[in-house]
């Protein structure tokens, strides 16, 4: 099911930036030329057979039982690609796409949940309409914040219940709001995954730089390195990443991509039928079960493939409770957020809540009383009254 090692290079010291910028979604796609327009539904993938997703499935592999939230652009749920697929919008405002943003969720969703070429076609999908301003939007400007940034949507995916998150976009927001969205899904189990974009070049943008989310970079069909895929310090594995064949939503034409948008949805799904087939394994260990049984040599680390192409069978074959119940990205190197303590301090409720977007349940337990008297909080602060207090 997984190609052979591709790439081995010397890893370089990782650094995180903390510059806030907007997201920028689409960037894990790139459009080739199309193919002439028809009328026939996609029904096959290069990918399928390359991953042997046709043995996966005769074993049961589909990631049934298993919830994948989809951060993207809106999905169209009457594109036949997606027919019989478990799909829920759980988009809280809207988002009026343009352009090839049209295009981009129908894709990543196919990708997932295809009952014809979805790795996992059996989890279900929910999907959150994401972008940024000033793109055409209705409901998303509250009182509170804007409400398709990533930090509202990876915690409202968390609210849902996700057990896995693939955002197929690049964003160089270093806010403590994301990065306490990304702290909350280490906390609790939920695996995110993003794209590191397309620039061909050293990655400065992914949501992949961050500690404990699973960077993913893009081979080519001959399992060499995608002379298109971004690199880096936050680069955990590497997937397909085209050519795929997709539809476009205006025309009907049948088109091919290639990007590590479409690695990140392949990886994704990976992740859904490791996550079925080691029901009582934690998060932590499906981690360690990925980055172990990567295809480099040693499952070395390097800027360009992590510690790896995906290998898929190994996923289905290798018991994950053999290892340690420890997060393996939780230090990408040097300035790596969110640390470990930090994700202590979320777990304790000592964190101020203010000038931040935190979770909607998050109760803030810590010493300062001057946020007792905030006006601003959705829950009422209790003073004093953090675990990390009554500890024996």
């Amino acid at each position: 099911m997984g190609p052979t090692p591709v790439v081995t290079t010397h890893k370089p010291a990782r650094v995180l930036t903390t510059a806030a910028c907007a997201l920028a979604l689409s960037a894990g796609a790139l459009a080739l030329a199309p193919a002439p327009a028809h009328a026939d539904e996609i029904t096959s993938q290069e990918y399928v057979s390359y991953y042997h997703l046709d043995q996966a499935r005769a074993k049961g592999h589909t990631g049934k039982g298993v919830t994948v939230a989809l951060i993207d652009e809106p999905v169209n749920l009457s594109d036949p690609e997606l027919a019989g697929a478990n799909i829920t919008d759980k988009s809280r405002c809207t988002i009026i796409a343009k352009g090839d943003k049209k295009d981009h969720g129908n894709q990543m969703a196919a990708l997932l949940v295809s009952q014809k070429y979805g790795v996992a076609p059996d989890a279900t999908l929910y999907t959150y309409q994401a972008g940024q301003r000033p793109d055409d939007t209705s409901g998303c400007e509250t009182a509170t914040g804007y409400r398709a940034n990533l930090d509202i949507l990876i915690n409202q995916a968390i609210d849902d219940g996700a057990q896995i998150i693939s955002i197929s976009a690049t964003s160089e927001d270093r806010s403590p709001s994301l990065m306490w969205a990304v702290a909350r899904a280490m906390n609790e189990g939920v695996i995110i995954l993003a794209g590191a974009g397309n620039s061909g070049a050293e990655d400065t943008e992914s949501l992949g730089r961050w500690s404990g989310v699973v960077g993913v970079s893009a081979v080519n069909a001959d399992r060499s390195f995608a002379s298109y895929s971004s690199y880096g310090p936050g680069v955990t594995t590497a997937a397909f990443g085209g050519p795929i064949n997709v539809r476009n939503v205006d025309t009907g034409a049948i088109t091919t991509t290639q990007g590590t948008s479409n690695a990140t949805a392949i990886a994704a799904g990976f992740m859904a039928m490791a996550r079925q087939k080691w029901p009582s394994a934690s998060a932590n260990q499906l981690l360690q079960l990925l980055v172990k049984n990567s295809l480099n040599p040693n499952h070395d680390w390097n800027q360009y493939t992590g510690y790896g192409a995906i290998d898929g069978a190994s996923l289905m074959r290798t018991d994950p409770s053999q290892y340690p119940d420890e997060n393996p990205l939780a230090d990408k190197g040097t300035d790596s957020h969110p640390t470990p303590e930090e994700r202590l301090d979320l777990a304790n409720e000592v964190i101020s809540p203010l000038g931040v977007n935190m979770a909607d349940s998050y109760v803030y337990r810590g010493f300062d009383e001057s946020i007792a008297y905030s006006s601003v909080l959705s829950n009422v602060p209790h003073i004093g009254t953090s675990p990390r207090y009554h500890q024996k």
